[in-house]
């Protein structure tokens, strides 16, 4: 049997195969792989409901924090209102999705807070390429629209704590079992309320995943001259420039830095292109 890791206990591996149910597993001693969270794994069955690990198969892709593999796709979750959308830290979120070819979907929950600056970070990202989603935990705002969005892929929900990715859970999922915590008001960030990844399952191949605290796809191996590719309106620009390779920093006749002049891209992306190009050059010393 084949069947999707949902949840690690102790040891125990809890398999989702389908129409099956959920089967608890041990690995035998000749599987060596280190087994995540989203694994699909080659099962025996021993008894009702349990089985023996045979086989971890190949996955496509492996996201180092949250450790969880064959993600299909990233809904970042960011608030126009407590606490307040940080671009840098957006962009940065963003971009590390970008890394591992996974187009991310940016929703915007606790929308009804402030539905002004909810329309102006909608309109600032759909300008930078993004999808966006103005969405509501609370009220239940465009749950419908990102739900449709979620079926036949897992879907990790990333973003810093307290922007409400379990109370969207909890609305998505109907389940009421998810920690919402508050979040502070004198730091104005959230109380970490998931302490580990974990897979729900919503329907026959539709799976969802919470992730702890603030989440993020590292960057650390990406090489400076890559970042520009994380960027998605800087790619109409790339390859114009005067000189090849062009770092779009302090090169004549750049062909990003016009269009940031010009207004086609925003001064504030370029800025977090700038840091993290930066932040690329000194790790690669």
């Amino acid at each position: 049997m084949v069947g999707r890791v949902i949840k690690n206990y102790n040891g125990y591996y809890y398999v989702d195969v389908g129409p099956a149910g959920l089967w608890e597993c041990r690995r035998r001693g000749k599987v060596k792989t280190k087994i995540l969270v989203g694994d699909m794994l080659m099962i025996t069955p021993i008894d009702t409901s349990k089985g023996v690990i045979e086989q971890v198969l190949a996955r496509k892709n492996e996201l180092r924090r949250p450790a969880v593999a064959n993600v299909d796709q990233i809904m970042v979750v960011m608030t126009p209102a407590v606490p307040k959308l940080n671009y840098r830290l957006t962009d940065t979120l963003l971009a590390s999705c970008m890394y591992q070819h996974l187009t991310p979907i940016l929703l915007l929950n606790k929308c009804e807070l402030n539905p002004r600056m909810t329309q102006w970070y909608t309109k600032y990202y759909r300008q930078c390429g993004y999808e966006v989603y103005a969405v509501s935990a609370y009220t239940g705002a465009g749950i419908g629209a990102v739900t449709a969005r979620l079926d036949g892929k897992m879907t990790v929900f990333s973003g810093p704590s307290g922007v409400g990715k379990s109370s969207l859970l909890a609305r998505i999922t109907g389940r009421e079992d998810l920690h919402i915590g508050a979040v502070s008001k004198k730091i104005q960030r959230g109380r970490h309320t998931t302490r580990h990844a974990e897979i729900i399952p919503l329907r026959e191949q539709t799976y969802v995943v919470d992730t702890p605290g603030f989440s993020a796809v590292a960057l650390v191996s990406a090489a400076p001259e890559e970042i520009q590719n994380l960027f998605p309106e800087f790619v109409p620009y790339l390859g114009r420039c005067r000189f090849s390779p062009c770092a779009h920093m302090a090169e004549p006749d750049c062909r990003i830095k016009e269009a940031v002049k010009d207004g086609h891209i925003f001064r504030a992306r370029y800025e977090s292109y700038c840091q993290l190009f930066q932040e690329a050059k000194e790790r690669k010393k």
